[in-house]
């Protein structure tokens, strides 16, 4: 005998409901988290540009608070490294460097962020990072932004690639999510009949329910 076959309808219903719904919440939940945390800067970072770029200052600014965690906060020092570059028309432009997108989208303020629970810790990084790359003079590859030229990267980390596979899979999820619950749901009878539901001559969208009509499994 199976596991739902002493339900009742009614109860039968809600379980499949609560299944389909917990796992599209689930699955939109990581579409929109990778969207908002990779999709977004890295569709951003495809405007730019290779160029070589050419290091004129690197200071460092007030200390920024940082999250480290859940409940944890600590502050990392912003280093701000100002480069000079060529852009298409051969002209010399100065922008900001930013180690990557996800730096750009979200520290703009600082060419390099760390934020471990450690404050030294984060200076170490950010001061190696100005060791790397922050010295006057020093020339390095770099990508420029053609629509605003304080915008410059020192690396791409992102690809069509990434940005496939980081929608595709979630939403493949979503698609085997959906497709187990209707054959479960399909299995055990999880659905209601008419018959099962509370008389009503309209349907939950204010449609006139049809006569044997099965009730859609909806979250609500």
């Amino acid at each position: 005998m199976g596991c739902c076959e002493n339900m009742s309808p009614e109860r039968k219903h809600a379980v499949c409901r609560k299944m389909l719904c917990s796992g599209m919440i689930l699955a939109m939940a990581l579409i929109i988290m990778l969207g908002i945390l990779i999709v977004k800067p890295a569709i951003y970072g495809r405007a730019f540009k290779p160029t070589t770029c050419t290091v004129v200052s690197a200071e460092y600014k007030d200390n920024v608070d940082c999250s480290c965690g859940r409940n944890c906060y600590t502050q990392m020092p912003c280093l701000v490294v100002m480069v000079t570059y060529e852009d298409r028309k051969n002209a010399t432009a100065t922008g900001m460097i930013h180690d990557d997108e996800g730096e750009l989208d979200q520290w703009s303020m600082c060419s390099y962020h760390s934020c471990s629970r450690s404050g030294q810790l984060n200076y170490d990084a950010v001061s190696r990072f100005k060791e790397n790359y922050g010295q006057v003079g020093e020339t390095y590859s770099c990508f420029y932004n053609p629509g605003k030229e304080n915008e410059v990267l020192l690396r791409k980390d992102y690809d069509n690639m990434v940005i496939f596979h980081v929608m595709f899979w979630p939403s493949l999820l979503l698609a085997v999510l959906i497709g187990i619950t209707c054959v479960i749901c399909a299995k055990y009878k999880c659905w209601l009949d008419e018959d099962d539901s509370p008389p009503s001559n309209y349907s939950r969208f204010g449609v006139p329910a049809l006569e044997g009509q099965r009730s859609l499994l909806t979250c609500g």
